[in-house]
C-alpha cells in the first residue's frame, strides 16, 4: 500500500463530510413502516449508526493526520483505510436499501 500524501488527506477529507452528511440525511423510516417492519427498521438503523461512526473516526484521524506532521508519522493509513471502507459499504448498503424501497412503493401503488 502507498503512503498518503498531503492532497490525498484533503480528498479523503471530502469524501468522508460528504459521506457523514449522507448519513445524517439519507436513513429514515415512517413511523408505520417501523411497526410493521420492525427487524429490518432496526437492521437499517444499526448499519446507519455503525456508518456514522465509521466515517466519524476516518473523517477525525484524516483531519489530525492532515494538520499535525508529527501525528501523520505516527497514524497508519490503515487506521483510516479501515472506517472508511466500513463506513463506504454502509453507505452503499443504505442506498441499495433506498432504491428497493422506493421501487416497491412504486410498483405497491
Amino acid at each position: 500500500m502507498r503512503d498518503l500524501t498531503a492532497d490525498d488527506f484533503g480528498v479523503l477529507l471530502s469524501v468522508f463530510a460528504v459521506l457523514l452528511l449522507a448519513f445524517g440525511a439519507d436513513f429514515h423510516f415512517s413511523r408505520r413502516m417501523a411497526k410493521r417492519h420492525k427487524l429490518s427498521a432496526r437492521l437499517f438503523m444499526t448499519v446507519n449508526v455503525v456508518g456514522e461512526l465509521a466515517t466519524a473516526i476516518a473523517l477525525v484521524l484524516t483531519w489530525v493526520a492532515l494538520w499535525s506532521p508529527a501525528a501523520w508519522e505516527r497514524i497508519d493509513d490503515l487506521l483510516v483505510f479501515v472506517p472508511g471502507c466500513i463506513a463506504m459499504l454502509c453507505v452503499v448498503t443504505l442506498a441499495v436499501e433506498t432504491v428497493v424501497t422506493r421501487t416497491m412503493d412504486v410498483w405497491r401503488g
